[in-house]
């Protein structure tokens, strides 16, 4: 019922160059290019950092983002770009500059973690469960002290041991509509956190992202995303 994948590095490094294939949606026609488009959006996932503006090759695409907010995708064309975040307002140059290249039909997340102090991104690209009946899940530790972390159920099994900091792991199925989760430092039976009732619906991925602090505030917790991402209100 369950397999485990930890090797962050090679998802994350992944991101540059194997986005998955999926028709892009309808977007205003500034992100258009063609028809070659991948979908982006941005979590914010660093603690004690302003909120962010965030510039994709020199536009202005996510305002104004917040701690643990994850925005909706966004069509841009793709190719090479670079991304240049900002604190809020702009007042100096950017506090973290990354390039990737979005491969066309590729949905991806970039993740903003780390400290203020230092600023480090998480690339990823996400994909569907296998078929409209199945459930996909997989996790990505994104907090800055943590050490590397088991993500195990409730009372059963471990589904991703030893997840280092900053590593995006594969998806496995489930067959659980519900999952009861535990956040652990890995190897160890100390429960770092509890995450009750995380809901799995048919046809659905999720991403299961370890955000916070195991000591200091804001603490640890799991910000859940499926995929497809619900369509915001019209």
């Amino acid at each position: 019922m369950f397999s485990t994948d930890h090797d962050a590095r090679q998802m994350a490094e992944g991101f540059r160059w194997n986005c998955c294939h999926l028709p892009p949606a309808e977007a205003p026609f500034y992100f258009r290019n063609g028809g070659k488009a991948a979908m982006i959006r941005l979590l914010h996932a660093a603690p004690h950092t302003d909120n962010l503006d965030v510039f994709v090759n020199g536009i202005s695409v996510f305002q104004n983002i917040s701690y643990t907010d994850l925005s909706s995708y966004v069509r841009f064309p793709a190719g090479r770009i670079q991304i240049d975040v900002f604190q809020r307002g702009r007042a100096h140059g950017p506090i973290l500059t990354v390039q990737y290249h979005l491969i066309h039909g590729g949905y991806c997340t970039v993740a903003v973690t780390g400290t203020a102090a230092k600023l480090v991104p998480v690339g990823m690209y996400d994909r569907p469960a296998a078929d409209p009946e199945s459930r996909s899940i997989r996790c990505v530790h994104l907090s800055p002290d943590s050490p590397a972390l088991d993500f195990v159920v409730q009372n059963g099994p471990v589904l991703f041991s030893g997840v280092p900091f900053q590593t995006v792991t594969r998806y496995i199925q489930v067959r659980s509509q519900k999952i009861d989760m535990e956040l652990k430092a890995a190897g160890s039976t100390a429960v770092l956190l509890k995450v009750p009732k995380i809901t799995l619906h048919a046809g659905e991925s999720a991403t299961l992202y370890g955000l916070g602090f195991v000591n200091g505030s804001p603490s640890l917790t799991i910000k859940a995303a499926p995929f497809p991402a619900k369509a915001p209100p019209s």
